[in-house]
C-alpha cells in the first residue's frame, strides 16, 4: 500500500514539474504569430480530447477517418473511452494498417488485437490495406520516391490522427509524425521506410538519418495526398521501456491538438524530455529516439517546429 501511495506521488510530481515548464515556455515555444498554433489541456478525458479538437475547428467534410494504432497483443495503446465523445462527432471510423511481425500480419490479425483492447467497443474499426495498396507520391524528397498505404485511405476525405505520444519507447519518435507514416503503411510501406525506399519486400535495421529522412518524406506524401488533416497527441501515463538514463513515468500531462503535426510532436518532446535533470541527457534522450526527424520534416515543408501553446481549460 505504501509503494502505491508513494508511486501515485512521483507521479503527480512529474506532471507539476510538466506543468510548471509550460507555464515557463516550453523549448520550442513561440510568441511569433505566424507560428503554429497547439492546444493544450490538462484533462486526459474524452471530454479533454474533445476540448482541444474543438478549437481546431476542423472543417468535416465527406467520410471521417479517425486513426489510430491498434496495437500489439500486450503493447500499453491508446485508452479507447478517449474516442467516444470524438467519434460520436464526427461519425468516424478508426482506421490502422497490419503490422511486419507474425501476429500483426493479417487484417484479422490486427482487428483480434483491436477488440482485445477494447476500441470495438467504442466504434467502427477498418484496416486500411484489407484489400490492397495505393501509392502516394513524395515530391522532392530525401530518400522516397513514393509512400505506400491502403487501398482504402481512397475512402477518407477528413483524418484525425489521435496517438498516445511516448519517448521513452521505441527508438525512432512515438507521436503523430509516426502514426501518418509507418503506422499508416501498409507492409510494403513499412518496409520502404525502413529501407530508405530500396526495399519494398523486406524489413531492414536501418540506420538513424536514413529512417528519419524516410519518416519525413513519408509525411510529405501523406499531407499532400490528404489535405484535411487534425492531429492530436495524448501524453499520459506509461513506463519507459529504454534505457535511457533518468527516463521516467511523467504521469498524465495532458492532451494537445494542433493542425501542424511537426509542432505537435515537438511541443510533446519539450514536454517530456523537458524532464531530463541536464541539458547532456536530454540531447541524448533525443538523440536515442531520432528526433531529429523533426528537422527534416520541417525542411521539407511539413510544418514548423516553433509553435504557440494555447491551453484550453
Amino acid at each position: 500500500m505504501k509503494k502505491k501511495v508513494l508511486s501515485i506521488i512521483m507521479l503527480a510530481i512529474c506532471a507539476f514539474s510538466a506543468f510548471s515548464q509550460a507555464a515557463q515556455k516550453l523549448a520550442h515555444q513561440s510568441d511569433a504569430a505566424d507560428a503554429p498554433i497547439v492546444y493544450f489541456t490538462r484533462d486526459v478525458s474524452a471530454e479533454g480530447l474533445m476540448k482541444v479538437y474543438g478549437a481546431l475547428n476542423q472543417k468535416k467534410q465527406g467520410k471521417v477517418g479517425i486513426k489510430v494504432s491498434f496495437g500489439a497483443p500486450d503493447e500499453d495503446v491508446l485508452k479507447p473511452a478517449l474516442l467516444t465523445q470524438l467519434i460520436k462527432a464526427t461519425d468516424g471510423t478508426m482506421i490502422d494498417s497490419c503490422g511486419l511481425s507474425g501476429n500483426r500480419w493479417t487484417a484479422e490479425m490486427n482487428l483480434a488485437h483491436a477488440r482485445k483492447h477494447g476500441f470495438d467497443k467504442v466504434g467502427r474499426m477498418q484496416m486500411l490495406d484489407e484489400k490492397g495498396d495505393i501509392d502516394m507520391p513524395v515530391k522532392n524528397g530525401y530518400l522516397l520516391k513514393y509512400a505506400r498505404t491502403g487501398s482504402h485511405f481512397d475512402e477518407y476525405d477528413t483524418l484525425v490522427s489521435v496517438f498516445k505520444f511516448r519517448m521513452h519507447f521505441l527508438p525512432a519518435l512515438d507521436g503523430a509524425i509516426k502514426n501518418v507514416t509507418l503506422c499508416l503503411g501498409s507492409r510494403s510501406g513499412k518496409c520502404l521506410i525502413h529501407s530508405g525506399g530500396t526495399d519494398a519486400n523486406h524489413y531492414h535495421d536501418t540506420k538513424p538519418d536514413v529512417l528519419e529522412k524516410s519518416f519525413a518524406d513519408t509525411l510529405r506524401a501523406t499531407l499532400d495526398y490528404k489535405k484535411n488533416w487534425a492531429f492530436i497527441n495524448v501524453i499520459d501515463s506509461y513506463e519507459p521501456e529504454d534505457s535511457c538514463r533518468g527516463a521516467k513515468n511523467t504521469g498524465d500531462i495532458g492532451i494537445i491538438a494542433s493542425t501542424d503535426p511537426v509542432a505537435l510532436d515537438q511541443c510533446s518532446v519539450d514536454f517530456v524530455a523537458g524532464t531530463a535533470q541536464t541539458a547532456e541527457i536530454r540531447a541524448a534522450w533525443e538523440e536515442a529516439h531520432q528526433v531529429k526527424m523533426l528537422e527534416y520534416a520541417e525542411s521539407m515543408g511539413c510544418g514548423k517546429r516553433n509553435y504557440r501553446l494555447v491551453e484550453v481549460k
